[in-house]
């Protein structure tokens, strides 16, 4: 999704276009490498000393609840946000921690999982862990 576009949701769900939520905006838009806050927030300080570590969580949080970003959680580091809300797997570095995105189909579509048993999927979360190519030439 484009700056414009993220933009453009934004205001049309009622939130105010402030200059941090611009940087935040400016840096996550279209990227396919999966920040933290932290790298965000050091990533943006240098255009607004200004900027809080809270903002940033406070503004990715907000595009969290819109539908503009999907948070991924990871239990032993920060947590990553990803631009890619289309069905996809994240191929997950244990090494340098990189998150590649790697397109495919659902094996199964929600609407025939709540048709068989009931259950309503909301959201999912597929991932393969191990070595990206750079770690393995280092090995």
């Amino acid at each position: 999704m484009s700056k414009d576009e993220i933009l453009k949701k934004l205001k049309k769900a009622g939130y105010r276009i402030t200059k941090h939520r611009v940087l935040i905006i400016e840096f996550v838009a279209g990227r396919r490498d999966h920040p933290s806050a932290r790298k965000i927030y050091n990533n943006i300080k240098g255009y607004d000393q200004r900027i809080s570590l809270a903002t940033v969580y406070n503004t990715l949080n907000m595009l969290v609840k819109i539908s503009i970003l999907k948070e991924i959680d990871f239990e032993d580091s920060d947590n990553r946000y990803d631009t890619n809300l289309t069905p996809h797997l994240n191929l997950v570095c244990t090494s340098c921690g990189t998150i590649v995105d790697y397109e495919y189909e659902l094996p199964v579509s929600p609407k025939t999982i709540q048709a068989q048993n009931g259950f309503m999927a909301q959201d999912y979360r597929l991932e393969y862990r191990g070595l990206c190519r750079r770690c393995q030439k280092q090995r």
